[in-house]
């Protein structure tokens, strides 16, 4: 996987969260974040895979009723900072 098909898998995971709100996230969306931190971490992107493992972990968390959407919504405004500025060409430690 090239770091610009992740950074596309990872808006589209973005997308459809904020669309379908984050306590409709199924299990898939997480198991494909797992998969997507260890893309992030064989690309040297130590920034990306930390963002993507820790989204992960905190829908997994709001799944289980121990986090909230505020919670959510930091993380994927994380995610969505660290995306633009891959897309721009900015280097990979923020």
């Amino acid at each position: 996987m090239t770091v610009e098909e992740l950074r596309d898998k990872l808006e589209m995971v973005i997308s459809n969260l904020t669309s379908s709100g984050f306590g409709n996230a199924d299990p898939g969306v997480m198991e494909a974040l797992d998969g997507y931190a260890v893309a992030a971490g064989e690309l040297g992107m130590k920034s990306g895979k930390k963002l993507v493992e820790n989204l992960s972990a905190v829908l997994k968390s709001r799944k289980s009723g121990e986090s909230t959407d505020e919670s959510v919504s930091v993380r994927i405004t994380a995610m969505d900072f660290y995306l633009k500025n891959i897309q721009s060409g900015t280097e990979e430690e923020l």
